[in-house]
């Protein structure tokens, strides 16, 4: 009996039976393809079109291994059936299948390879074996011949270089390698001996620069001369290792640091927005009043170190900064603009070695901290002149000036301006009008200088019972709300705030800002002492053993600097329990300090609460917004009815004694109620034993009210208190080397007069001086009183005379 059939050989000989009928293949294979579309459409399977490259590897592998595999089969078949003959061949059915002996036979074809793949396994791990003992050999041997070569001694680059020539080459060629060989050798031994960091680092990135980046070296260098590795590729050059290894001592830098923070160096801005921040810290921003190098040379000159100049700019805070166009400074001084205006065209045509006036003022000079240098008053330098490199000439220049000019309206007002004008004149006439001109500056410049000194050395050095106040008027602030209807934002409903600013500055505490807020927009003596009051309380209440008061501001004569300021503060700290006061003006327009800053900064702080939505229609409010923020700065309420009472009661008082040469003062005292003791600088050298009233600079002293004093006031009623742009045009008696002159005033500049002089023939006659006319500069004390006009000569009357009331008023006063 057969044995029974497997499943394949059923299963083979089915389809040999299906596929020996056409009509059933046909069917078969019809059927075979509509599976195919209908497992395509589903994405059962993909057509290798549509397969991802992955999946198409994976197919076609398949494919080799089946082609593969029949191939075998065929070539395993062929093996064992004998070549058909004809007959066989014809008369054998198509697609016959293989036997079960056939069968065998793969089986047989399957265990070969099997113990073909072991063998081979076999091979291949003896194989790696012995090349990892090889490898390990090689190494070995290759460490050995290091070790070797270290302990040879060091060749000399000629040596080297015969090792590395083998054959004959040309002598040049020969010439640059041992040059080559003799600068790696200088260069790696400097580097092995060197023990600075320092020496190190300069010599790794002065030969492993750009060009060996470039053709890729870093290797080649780094074996050659012996860096590590992390240094032959550490980028940057020399320049900037020297910058950032050299370091400022930290007394040198706190010293550039309160150079440049000085108030004669930069001024402090006050806009709300003007503020720089660096590292979350908010500074508000300063201004260079001048260019770095002239600094950096002044600061060489009051400090005598050696400094050069990248470092002090690399010392500078971060919030002084170079001033730019939308810092446009609009509080210039009118003197130093106009002079400037007239150096720079003479320097540019070589009459002068520098446009620097601070230089030429100094080089006239032969001590730039004398006074009597300054003022003209020094025998030695007093005819000194600009030093001038050149003859003047004819030729003509043009420059710009600040002039004040009238103007009148159609309603026959007169109104006083200040613009810029053209101007156009000869060499000679040029220099000769800034020679003047420099005469007046050179005392100029010594106060600015002076005072901002005397002002640093009295808040460096205070003592326990004296007490500082640096004040000044802000800017009003106006009020807002935070949301406005047009007819507001555009009318005048719009209210202002009056802010009296200021640091207080103690022996025993840090410094104090206030702030006195007020709807008074009044600044006169009154409105100032009102805004006083308060800040003169606190002291007394938190500063009990003050008992001495120094105050600085600015001078316009409007506000500080005036006789009916000079009479309060010789009563209103008095009347308090203060023994002494003392007020220092700065130079006009050079006034610029930290009550600035506090402006700026509570204006700053009202605008931010105005953008939160918090309305401030009045001063009252912003004070008391203001103060709900706890700010730093001590605020007080200022109101406008204590500014009007403290008006009324100035109004009753007598009249007062005007001081001869106002705007020439630049300290007032007091020591006792209605006298004041004033000089031209501040001066506190016998501070320290308790005495403010020395007599240095010509101490002088003035009473105010009393019977003796009202009568000169009325002997001087003639001459009013300041000179301003409305006496341009007016006749004045001038006082020059101790005799009098008759002349016309032509222009008046921050207290200074230029006037038309008369020349003297006899007793009250004068002449107009032919052909050049006697025209200069005088300081207001230099003035007597204005005259009535002084009629022209006659054919009758060859010189001028004085009216007689007139001529006896100038004896009396001379």
């Amino acid at each position: 009996m057969a044995p029974p059939l497997s499943a394949a050989e059923m299963q083979r000989r089915y389809r040999a039976k299906r596929d020996a009928d056409p009509e059933r293949r046909a069917v078969y294979l019809q059927k075979e393809r509509e599976k195919w579309k209908k497992d395509t459409a589903s994405g059962k399977k993909k057509g290798i079109s549509n397969m991802t490259e992955r999946e198409k590897r994976v197919q076609r592998k398949k494919w080799r291994e089946r082609k593969r595999e029949a191939k075998a089969r065929e070539k395993a078949r062929a093996a064992i059936q004998p070549d058909p003959t004809p007959d066989t061949v014809a008369t054998s059915p198509p697609n016959t299948h293989t036997s079960p002996e056939h069968s065998r036979q793969r089986k047989l074809g399957k265990v070969q390879r099997r113990r073909n793949k072991k063998r081979l396994e076999r091979e291949i791990e003896k194989l790696k074996a012995l090349l990892k003992k090889e490898k390990s050999k090689k190494e070995k041997y290759r460490k050995r011949w290091q070790r070797s070569q270290a302990k040879l001694p060091d060749q000399s680059p000629l040596a080297k270089l015969d090792r590395v020539l083998q054959s004959t080459v040309p002598q040049q060629l020969c010439r640059e390698l041992l040059f080559h060989a003799t600068v790696v050798e200088e260069i790696r031994r400097k580097y092995k001996n060197t023990k600075k960091e320092r020496e190190k680092q300069m010599l790794a990135r002065a030969t492993v620069g750009k060009l060996i980046r470039k053709y890729k070296l870093q290797t080649v260098a780094q074996k050659t001369f012996g860096f590590s590795q992390k240094r032959a590729k550490k980028q940057g050059s020399i320049a900037s290792f020297e910058w950032k290894a050299r370091n400022i001592r930290t007394c040198t830098r706190e010293k550039i640091k309160t150079f440049f923070l000085r108030d004669d160096i930069s001024r402090l801005t006050t806009g709300k927005k003007e503020t720089i921040t660096k590292n979350k810290q908010k500074k508000q921003k300063r201004l260079l009043l001048d260019t770095l190098k002239n600094l950096h040379r002044r600061f060489l000159a009051e400090s005598r170190e050696q400094m050069s100049f990248s470092l002090f700019c690399r010392a500078r805070p971060f919030w002084v900064v170079q001033p730019t166009q939308s810092d446009r400074n609009t509080c210039l001084c009118k003197t130093h603009e106009n002079l400037q205006f007239m150096a720079s065209p003479l320097y540019r045509c070589g009459l002068l070695s520098t446009k620097h006036l601070e230089q030429l003022a100094d080089a006239s000079m032969c001590n730039t901290e004398s006074k009597s240098c300054a003022y003209g008053e020094c025998g030695t330098c007093k005819a000194t002149a600009i030093p001038t490199l050149r003859l003047a000439t004819n030729d003509a220049l043009k420059f710009h000036q600040w002039a004040t000019e009238s103007i009148s309206s159609a309603e026959d007002k007169k109104s006083i301006i200040t613009v810029k004008k053209e101007c156009t004149m000869t060499e000679d006439e040029t220099l000769t009008a800034f020679q003047e001109r420099m005469v007046k500056f050179k005392s100029h410049l010594f106060n600015i200088r002076w005072q901002y000194r005397a002002y640093r050395e009295l808040r460096e050095n205070l003592l326990s019972h004296e007490c500082l106040l640096h004040i000044d008027f802000s800017e009003n602030y106006v009020c807002k709300y935070s949301d406005e209807v047009q007819s507001v934002h555009f009318g005048g409903s719009h209210q202002q705030a009056t802010l009296h600013t200021g640091v207080l500055y103690t022996a025993q505490s840090p410094p104090l800002p206030f702030c006195s807020i007020s709807p008074s927009r009044r600044h006169d003596p009154p409105a100032i002492w009102a805004h006083l009051h308060p800040v003169l309380d606190m002291i007394k209440e938190r500063f009990p053993d003050v008992s001495c008061l120094h105050f600085f501001s600015d001078g316009p004569a409007t506000q500080y600097r005036q006789k009916g300021n000079f009479f309060l503060l010789s009563s209103e700290p008095f009347r308090r329990g203060f023994n002494e006061v003392t007020w220092s003006f700065f130079e006009a327009n050079h006034g610029k300090g930290a009550p600035d800053g506090v402006g700026g900064t509570l204006k700053r702080s009202a605008d931010r609460l105005v953008c939160m939505g918090i309305d401030i229609p009045s001063a009252e409010m912003l004070y008391l917004k203001l103060k709900e923020r706890d700010s730093a700065v001590q605020l007080f309420f200022t109101r406008e009815d204590s500014v009007e009472t403290k008006a009324h009661e100035m109004l009753q008082l007598p009249p007062l004694t005007a001081i001869k040469g106002t705007m020439r003062v630049h300290q007032v005292l007091s020591k006792q109620k209605g006298k004041i003791l004033y000089r031209d600088v501040s001066c506190f050298c016998r501070r320290q034993q308790g005495v403010i009233d020395c007599p240095c600079y010509e101490l002088k002293e003035a009473v105010l009210q009393e019977e003796e004093a009202q009568g000169k006031e009325m002997t001087r009623a003639s001459r009013p208190e300041v000179f301003g742009a409305d006496h341009v045009g007016r006749w004045v008696v001038v006082e020059y080397d101790h005799d009098f002159y008759p002349g016309v005033i032509t222009r008046v500049e921050d207290g200074n007069l230029e006037v038309d002089c008369l020349h003297k023939k006899g007793i009250n006659k004068f002449y107009w001086p032919s052909p050049r006319r006697d025209i200069s500069w005088y300081n207001e004390s230099q003035v007597l009183c204005l005259i009535e006009p002084t009629a022209e000569p006659t054919a009758h009357a060859r010189y001028l005379q004085l009216n007689a009331a007139t001529w006896k008023l100038i004896e009396e006063q001379m």
